[in-house]
């Protein structure tokens, strides 16, 4: 079976990492403005001090007021940027708890768990997201990645499928089925997958490069 390719797994995590940043002040985003995060956009990193303070912070704030949703999401936050991912879902867990039926912060504590390679939970976060909102594409697009990681590649490619019928001009989701089918022995659907994502964004062309049946 054929590897992923470096680049594409480095696509992977770039999104739910600018999301998350944004979500972290406490503003809500719409599906709409969540899409429109590309992996080539991740959001700017602060220093691992920074984020400690963060953390420092939202620990003072959560000593006084222990359901300042503020607080939690910004250490939630600063925990995934260190890769704390165990205490980061914590603190998702305890939001959620606050507000059960919110979209963000499953999405959210999804991208948590596919950072820790947990794909499981992760798939199921995404499609807790989906029950409420099933008009959420960034929870669809990473419940693919997330199936995709955990080999069930006929759930990506239909997850994929979705986003293509819903964005015709998503590059990342034909870029992704692309794999998947090469993964899944179906070469043809797969070069012309890829074919379709590099016409889209050219670093794509990578990946169709290394996916491409060898003549």
């Amino acid at each position: 079976m054929k590897q992923y390719s470096t680049l594409l797994l480095l696509s992977v995590l770039a999104l739910p990492a600018a999301h998350a940043q944004v979500a972290s002040t406490g503003t809500a985003m719409s599906a709409a403005t969540a899409s429109s995060f590309s992996a080539s956009a991740p959001a700017k990193r602060l220093s691992n001090s920074e984020y400690k303070a963060r953390i420092k912070a939202a620990d003072a704030t959560l000593k006084t007021t222990p359901k300042d949703v503020e607080a939690l999401l910004s250490r939630a936050q600063a925990r995934v940027e260190l890769k704390d991912y165990a205490e980061a879902v914590a603190d998702y867990n305890v939001l959620l708890r606050l507000q059960p039926a919110n979209v963000e912060w499953y999405y959210l504590r999804g991208t948590a768990n596919l950072r820790d390679d947990k794909f499981q939970p992760a798939i199921a976060d995404f499609s807790k997201a989906l029950k409420y909102d099933p008009t959420h594409k960034p929870s669809l697009l990473y419940r693919g990645v997330a199936k995709m990681k955990a080999l069930n590649f006929k759930g990506a490619i239909a997850d994929f499928g979705k986003i293509i019928e819903q964005e015709p001009e998503n590059a990342d989701a034909y870029e992704y089925r692309g794999v998947c089918y090469s993964h899944a022995g179906q070469d043809a659907l797969a070069v012309q997958d890829l074919e379709k994502a590099a016409a889209l964004n050219p670093e794509a062309a990578k990946t169709l490069k290394r996916y491409r049946p060898s003549k």
